[in-house]
This record gives structure tokens, C-alpha cells and sequence, in this order.
């Protein structure tokens, strides 16, 4: 999927200005909901076969749509949280505990790798149908994924290692790092929103919708 043109395109005074407002408030509780409901918002009007960035115009549907997307990202993160935590839990009681507490610790980062693996689909699976129970069907998001498999995974790897970067730069002082790494954060999710949606609709997940109507 090659993301060359719509980067080009985002990037032009007439657009830029909309991501740029999403960026700066991305690491801002509870004001951050609107850059998530934002994404979300871009990824309909991409699944469309549109290359722009929508407006920001009813705010109130972008915030609550934000947050409705939030409660999806804690969802997929609810397994891994709890076995992270029981077996935190296990490792301060006996020796013996600890043990198999350390194990359970191991396999939590297991599945939070596995689990988030699946969220970009999930994403586009919420922003397309506008249910959180759809974006829960994990068989349904996987076989989705094995029918783009190669492009995914390489998307997947991608975005995580930009925002590895973003992280990083973060550290830069004067405030002027916290701004920065919210803004490139904000872009890689938004350049990735557009991989996504597009490989999304070259699934069955969208035609399934489509077929649903």
C-alpha cells in the first residue's frame, strides 16, 4: 500500500492544519479523546475511496466517538492487564509462587503482543461499522488479517517502529520534545489510519458489510 501520496497530500497548508490540531492535543487527557474520534472519523471517509481529511466539525460526536474507540483499545488490553497483575500478585507472596508468577508476568507481554497485534483491524472495523461488539469478533479480525497477511504485518512493524522514534524524541527538553513527539505521533497514527482502512477494504471484513445491507 503506498502511503507516498497521501503523505504528500496531508502535508499541503489546505490539510495540514487539521492533523496538526489532533497532534497537539494527542497527549492531553481527556482532550486527547477528539484526536482518537478524529482517526477514527479519517478511516470512514478513506474506506470511501477519499484521500482528504475531514473537518472538525461536530465536536461532540468526535469526542464521544473517541471515546467509545478507547474503551475498544482497554478492552483488548483487559487479558494481558490482568495476567500482568495476577502474576505480579503471585510473585510477592511464597517462593514457590513467585515462580509460577514470573511465568504468568512472561506470558502477559506474550499477549499484549498478540492482542495488539489485532487492534489496527479492530480500529477499522469499529470506524466502519460503528459497533464495539464487531471490533471484539476476534476469529472474524484474524481471518481478515490472514487475507492481507504480508502487507499488515509490515504495516504493523512500521508503525511500531515509528513510534519507537517518536517516544524517543520525546526526551528532547524545553517542552519543545513533548510537542514534537505528540505531533509525529499523532501524524504516524494518522498516516497508519490510512494504511489500515485502505487494507481493509480489500477484506471480506468490509465486503461482509457491504453483503449485511
Amino acid at each position: 500500500m503506498d502511503v507516498i501520496p497521501f503523505v504528500r497530500f496531508t502535508i499541503t497548508s489546505r490539510f495540514a492544519l487539521r492533523w496538526i490540531a489532533g497532534g497537539i492535543i494527542l497527549y492531553i487527557p481527556g482532550i486527547n479523546f477528539f484526536s482518537l474520534g478524529y482517526l477514527s472519523k479519517v478511516s470512514r471517509l478513506l474506506m470511501i475511496g477519499s484521500i482528504g481529511l475531514p473537518t472538525w466539525e461536530r465536536k461532540s460526536e468526535i469526542w464521544f466517538e473517541g471515546v467509545k474507540l478507547l474503551f475498544v483499545f482497554i478492552l483488548y488490553n483487559a487479558i494481558p492487564f490482568f495476567l500482568f497483575s495476577f502474576g505480579f500478585f503471585l510473585t510477592t507472596l511464597t517462593s514457590i509462587t513467585a515462580f509460577f508468577g514470573s511465568i504468568i508476568i512472561k506470558l502477559s507481554y506474550v499477549a499484549f503482543v498478540l492482542f495488539s497485534f489485532l487492534i489496527p483491524f479492530a480500529f477499522a472495523t469499529f470506524s466502519d461499522q460503528m459497533d464495539i461488539r464487531k471490533a471484539l469478533e476476534f476469529e472474524r479480525i484474524i481471518r481478515g488479517i490472514k487475507e492481507v497477511f504480508t502487507p499488515y504485518i509490515a504495516g504493523y512493524g512500521a508503525t511500531v517502529v515509528s513510534l519507537y522514534f517518536c517516544k524517543l524524541i520525546i526526551k528532547i527538553p524545553y517542552l519543545f520534545g513533548f510537542i514534537l513527539s505528540s505531533l509525529l505521533t499523532f501524524y504516524v497514527l494518522l498516516v497508519s489510519t490510512y494504511f489500515f482502512s485502505r487494507l481493509y477494504t480489500k477484506t471480506s471484513l468490509s465486503i461482509e458489510r457491504i453483503q449485511g445491507d
